[in-house]
């Protein structure tokens, strides 16, 4: 049994090993051939980079898991198959790994590893792939549960169109059921055209299928995710698959400009939290930059991909293949031998504090190294108090994360909680004292707050009036007031946050008007199971004079299968002359469970002092 586990090791390790070269020589020969096509259009351009993406991964497998193809030279192929060099000799512990001489020639390179090595890297490899499936599938559970607490808006096409609290860009989802989900402030904050240059872009990304070849390549990712070449191959098919929706923003709306002007907008947003399992309008800040210029040039748009094109790809990807099959050196175990007696010589640092194996942002990438935590004096007096916890660390000698004790934090619900979980995902190095590893604790700093400015959590309100069965055939000539929505009434008061803090909570409350605008009576029609939310939907729907606002914040909702030129025809304008008025409205409020609110440990970035 044991054979067989260190022979699956091998054969993980030697396709991580054969993926890093072979997958950038598959990643340079892409490269090269989209430079020598300037002409070929987005989409072509998103294909054969997901073909090139396919490639890094079947490539390796095939090199490793292919023994039907023997390697030898002719003069090998008359010889008896015996073991080679040092794995002749005799001894228990290297027959098990001898290799033929029919497999291993000097025509095939040969390069050895040690069992642990290769056991370590197998390892590594299963635990980080696992680790990508499963945030996939955490992403996909996140949108269901986003897209449950939408609010119908509109629609493009056969797609709905929804609003949600609970994103920052708008995005694409579903399926089978494809649907776009927008921020919900961005119907009062973009103006139509925009909107509708949005509308279209995520539209693209549907009806290009791009939810299913971003999951394929999400989950081509799970096998390559520890190669830094498939890593720009990902950064180049999200650009690509972009640049092809923007396409069909200009093909379609002749809205190039427009829409350069939405990104701008946008922008900030960049860093915002990104859905793997969802296409999006937003990318990182270069990207932006780029599409902006593209959106700009003033030449033709490609919206279908080359078919010949791609096929070529695929015959090019082939051949390389082949040749990559001769070529490609085998990984084998070393001869086991005798561990040799080193002398101890003390170690490098002797003494030292507590450190944590986390991220860095450097100039071109993201790396992990082993730092110690950031100066918690100088953490408060760059970033301010509001916006740092103190901490005191507590690592045992082993290396495990034993205690963490919030000494001071800003008033923030379940704060306590958050810095601690988010502690717990960092890897320590215990501190030695005398090159021997203890138990050490020390004061750190955790940021509290939002990188892109205040922490943005708001209620969502739907308001639908209710008018009673026959009213259009008894008012014939009389509009009717559309469906509202407003972002932030009720206002979310630390309380309402608190109360919300574990769940979304949604509440419905019916409201009676007399001719004034006055509310004359309310019940709560249907609970959020939370008293203090329920209380805080019919306090604000009590306080308002209907018909409600356009200068406090309701909009009207588009109805489903309406062009965005409804707004104009049914806007406040219209709608607030409507006679006679609703006597009674059905609020619908959802207070979300999640914010913007990012809070994560402090270590020291480079070129920072301790």
């Amino acid at each position: 049994m044991m054979d067989q586990v260190m022979q699956a090791a091998l054969a993980i390790s030697g396709a991580a090993f054969d993926s890093l070269w072979e997958g950038g020589l598959v990643c340079a020969v892409t490269w090269l051939g989209l430079l020598l096509l300037p002409r070929a259009g987005a989409a072509t351009r998103y294909a054969i980079w997901l073909c090139a993406l396919s490639a890094m991964v079947l490539i390796p497998a095939v090199t490793v898991l292919a023994p039907a193809i023997p390697r030898q030279s002719p003069a090998a192929s008359a010889a008896p198959a015996e073991p080679i060099g040092p794995a002749a000799a005799p001894g228990p512990s290297n027959a098990a790994f001898a290799v033929p001489a029919a497999e291993v020639t000097p025509q095939t390179p040969r390069i050895t590893v040690t069992q642990s090595a290769a056991l370590a890297v197998a390892i590594l490899w299963i635990l980080a792939a696992c680790a990508r499936i499963a945030l996939l599938l955490k992403n996909m559970y996140d949108l269901a549960v986003i897209r449950r607490e939408t609010t119908p808006w509109g629609s493009a096409r056969e797609y709905p169109i929804l609003l949600s609290a609970s994103v920052d860009v708008p995005i694409a989802a579903g399926f089978l059921h494809p649907a776009i989900i927008l921020p919900a402030s961005i119907v009062w904050t973009e103006p139509d055209d925009a909107l509708q240059a949005i509308v279209m872009h995520e539209s693209a990304h549907i009806r290009r299928n791009d939810v299913w070849t971003n999951a394929f390549a999400r989950i081509l990712e799970a096998f390559v995710t520890l190669n830094p070449v498939a890593w720009f191959v990902l950064r180049r098919l999200a650009a690509e698959r972009e640049i092809a929706c923007d396409d069909w923003v200009v093909a379609k709306l002749s809205a190039g400009e427009v829409f350069a002007r939405a990104l701008a907008a946008m922008a900030g947003c960049a860093g915002a939290r990104r859905h793997l399992a969802a296409p999006s309008a937003i990318g990182s800040r270069h990207s932006i930059v780029a599409r902006i210029e593209h959106l700009l040039e003033n030449r033709p748009r490609r919206l279908r991909l080359s078919v010949f094109t791609v096929g070529a790809s695929l015959m090019l990807f082939a051949i390389v293949a082949l040749v990559l099959q001769t070529v490609s050196p085998v990984l084998a175990f070393a001869p086991q031998s005798a561990p040799a007696i080193v002398a101890a010589s003390g170690c490098a640092t002797p003494n030292r504090g507590i450190r944590a194996y986390t991220e860095l942002d450097t100039t071109n990438s993201v790396v992990r190294a082993w730092v110690p935590p950031v100066n918690v004096k100088k953490a408060v007096a760059g970033l301010g108090a509001q916006h740092v916890a103190i901490v005191d660390l507590t690592v045992n000698a082993a290396g495990k994360l034993q205690n963490v004790v919030t000494v001071s934090a800003p008033p923030v619900p379940d704060l306590a909680g958050r810095i601690a979980r988010g502690f717990a995902r960092e890897t320590y190095e215990p501190a030695l004292r005398d090159c021997r590893a203890v138990t050490s604790t020390v004061r750190v700093a955790a940021f509290v707050g939002n990188m892109r400015g205040a922490p943005r959590r708001e209620t969502l309100s739907t308001i639908v009036p209710s008018y009673p069965a026959g009213w259009s055939v008894a008012h014939p000539s009389s509009c009717k007031v559309p469906n509202l929505i407003h972002s932030g009434v009720p206002a979310l008061t630390p309380a309402l946050a608190a109360a919300a803090a574990r769940s979304s909570s949604g509440t419905s409350v019916r409201v009676r008007v007399n001719a004034a605008g006055s509310v004359t009576d309310s019940a709560v029609q249907r609970s959020s199971g939370n008293t203090s939310v329920d209380d805080a939907v019919v306090a604000a729907a009590r306080a308002q004079t209907y018909p409600l606002a356009e200068s406090t914040g309701f909009k009207p909702v588009r109805p489903s299968h309406s062009s965005l030129a409804w707004n104009v025809a049914h806007g406040y304008a219209v709608f607030s002359k409507c006679n006679p008025m609703p006597v009674e409205y059905t609020w619908t409020t959802t207070v979300p469970a999640s914010d913007s609110l990012a809070v994560f440990p402090m270590f020291l970035q480079p070129g920072m002092k301790p």
